[in-house]
């Protein structure tokens, strides 16, 4: 039986006096009722909650798991697309760890709260380790670690499907003798592969090229770069003098000052534009070991006070925003996630027309302008019509937001349906 605790009437003494008995006993009835009710209302809602509550672990329990395998949290644009859809697929419901060979970068604080993390550590040690999360997992999607866990699939059986991601031109990134091992290593392993999702069409047409999966299991998703993060970032005021009130327009750069990115064709480019903007600077972001000849470079050419190499940046984005223009000359890339990451910040884009991504992301040339790879001539001219006539900065927002996080979302999870 019900009961309920019968609420205080709020009627004073003389009012009361002055009802006749029915009204009395048609105050205390309703009283009575109201109590009852908001016990049961009460009663309900507490039941729904333990019912959603339920739902809620049930959920938990059923959502996918995805493991991504990662050397580090490191500075590289792979690493920070694949934090990227590790949190984006933890928004969207998934069950989402990333495993570290070493829990260690600069990009490591940028998970997403839900996002779990653990160590393996490196060498055969790690082994056991991966092999338990490989069992854990529905997918694993490795990054820089493919032989790892491909190998770890093949000899211990492990569950979860492996999900290749194929972030550059295959046959470009390394020399003919290593390019020639990895492609025997990759005969041997990718028959265990579930899936490989390459980063653009280019990508994806060269693996199918080489035949070392059917074409059944290539797929092309593009990376996820618009992000609620990436634009709150971008409205940060830059660490550096050269973006103040009133200052002369930079030009910018950014990536690993490595072979790959080509930035010694950028500072010559900029050093024929220079000759005829006399305001112009330019601004690399980046670190690695081409430093000591790209300094020794800028030098020789006489610009030292109009030039700067100040390290990695964890936020390029604030200069992006503020950037007159933002130039790359690479001689090859899978995606390029900096031009699409420019084009989010509003900002115009130069670049060479490599393979395989850039062309893509500017749509031909039609969002931004292409020049010819390892021509400083070309780049030069390129960068001096971009600034005598930018495109509307709303337009290449548009652009970019073809590359958000969402739509990379849905494209991967349209591939673990299939597999």
């Amino acid at each position: 039986m019900l009961t309920a605790k019968v609420p205080e009437i709020k009627k004073t003494p003389e009012e009361l006096k002055r009802l006749s008995r029915s009204e009395r006993v048609r105050l205390l009835y309703e009283s009575r009722e109201k109590a009852i009710l908001d016990e049961q209302a009460r009663k309900y809602m507490a039941h729904k909650e333990g019912l959603a509550e339920g739902e809620r672990k049930k959920a938990i329990e059923d959502a996918p798991r995805v493991a991504f395998l990662l050397r580090d949290a490191g500075e590289g644009g792979a690493e920070r697309s694949s934090l990227r859809l590790a949190n984006g697929l933890a928004r969207s419901g998934y069950s989402v760890r990333l495993l570290f060979l070493k829990a260690a970068g600069p990009l490591l604080a940028s998970a997403d709260p839900s996002v779990e993390t653990a160590e393996l550590g490196r060498g055969l040690r790690s082994f056991p380790l991966l092999t338990r999360e490989m069992n854990r997992a529905d997918f694993v999607l490795p990054v820089y670690t493919s032989m790892r866990a491909l190998l770890a699939k093949a000899l211990f059986r492990t569950r979860a499907r492996v999900v290749l991601s194929q972030r550059n031109m295959f046959t470009m990134d390394r020399g003919l003798v290593q390019t020639r091992l990895r492609f025997l290593r990759c005969r041997l392993l990718y028959p265990h592969a579930g899936a490989c999702v390459c980063v653009s069409r280019g990508v994806a047409d060269e693996m199918r090229t080489l035949g070392l999966l059917p074409e059944e299991k290539i797929h092309v998703v593009y990376n996820p770069v618009v992000t609620d993060e990436l634009l709150t970032q971008a409205e940060t005021p830059p660490n550096h003098p050269w973006f103040g009130g009133g200052a002369p327009p930079v030009v910018l750069g950014a990536g690993r000052l490595g072979d790959q990115k080509d930035f010694a064709t950028l500072i010559r480019a900029f050093a024929l534009a220079a000759r005829e903007r006399k305001d112009l600077r330019l601004l690399i972001l980046g670190e690695g070991r081409q430093r000591p000849a790209l300094e020794k470079l800028i030098r020789g050419l006489g610009l030292a006070d109009r030039a700067s190499l100040p390290g990695y940046a964890v936020n390029p984005y604030s200069c992006m925003k503020r950037a007159a223009l933002f130039v790359l000359t690479s001689r090859f890339e899978g995606f390029g996630n900096v031009v699409a990451e420019a084009l989010a910040c509003g900002c115009n884009v130069v670049s060479t027309d490599c393979r395989s991504g850039p062309s893509e992301i500017l749509d031909g040339g039609k969002y931004g302008r292409l020049a010819r790879v390892g021509d400083p001539e070309d780049v030069a001219r390129q960068i001096l019509a971009a600034l005598a006539d930018p495109l509307p900065s709303a337009l290449l927002r548009e652009r970019a937001s073809f590359f958000s996080e969402s739509r990379a979302v849905e494209g991967w999870r349209t591939v673990f349906e299939r597999i």
